[in-house]
């Protein structure tokens, strides 16, 4: 199992995310992340895969504000 990370990035420091929330439970985590984003004015966001070569990250969801959020296996 493990513990996950839910970060957010602003858009004017992406390279500094800010981390919002931990959780045993990614499903938790997503939730989370959707009502972030609709408080950000991003109603119709959708988490997707992340595609990288970081085996740590897992999910991503960007905003059209320029936030991301990001969940991440620690």
């Amino acid at each position: 199992m493990g513990l996950y990370r839910l970060f957010l990035a602003h858009p004017r420091h992406p390279e500094s995310p800010r981390l919002l929330a931990e959780h045993v439970d990614p499903a938790w985590l997503k939730q989370r992340g959707y009502d972030v984003a609709r408080n950000l004015g991003e109603a119709a966001a959708v988490w997707s895969p992340v595609d990288s070569n970081s085996p740590a990250a897992r999910l991503a969801l960007h905003c059209r504000s320029g936030h991301a959020l990001a969940i991440v296996h620690a």
